[in-house]
């Protein structure tokens, strides 16, 4: 039988575990101390130029949401800093594809007219190891992006044409 006293104490239990616990937890993990203060720094110093040349790339401020958390992989913090970690997996490939759709007059106003978001995220269940063209889709003017950061990171000029392709199908 339940009693008021065990449900109380379980709930006082509950509650002290959650404090000591970590305070996030991904789609990959428990991210920690390490974690938080890598991706706050990264997002700090070096994402705003880069989000700054995807807008440059699209021709207008499209925005741009980042599924940080779902980027944030456990024991990865060292590694954020470093230009292959989102740079050549995620963020290069992206304006590379605007660049080469904004190449001219018909491409800047067919991105404008259709492109009302772009959502960068990682999902480990059904993200792709390297058919990237998996990875994307263009629906509804948002263009979402699931990619593993720091995987394959030769493969920019692969992860570029899957996005220019994409978008030259549904522009």
């Amino acid at each position: 039988m339940v009693t008021r006293r065990s449900i109380f104490g379980f709930v006082a239990t509950l509650s002290a575990t959650a404090l000591l616990a970590p305070t996030r937890l991904s789609a990959q993990g428990t991210i920690g101390l390490a974690e938080r203060r890598a991706i706050a720094a990264y997002r700090a110093e070096k994402y705003p130029a880069i989000e700054a040349g995807i807008q440059q790339a699209a021709g207008f401020p499209v925005p741009v949401d980042v599924e940080w958390d779902q980027l944030t992989l456990p024991g990865d913090a060292a590694y954020y800093a470093r230009d292959d970690y989102f740079g050549k997996t995620i963020f290069e490939p992206l304006t590379a594809a605007l660049k080469s759709i904004t190449a001219d007059a018909m491409g800047r106003d067919a991105l404008r007219a259709k492109l009302q978001r772009i959502h960068v995220r990682f999902d480990e269940k059904t993200a792709p190891a390297s058919n990237y063209p998996n990875g994307l889709s263009f629906q509804s003017g948002t263009l979402d992006i699931n990619w593993r950061p720091y995987s394959n990171t030769a493969d920019v000029q692969d992860r570029t044409q899957a996005l220019t392709q994409l978008l030259e199908h549904n522009l």
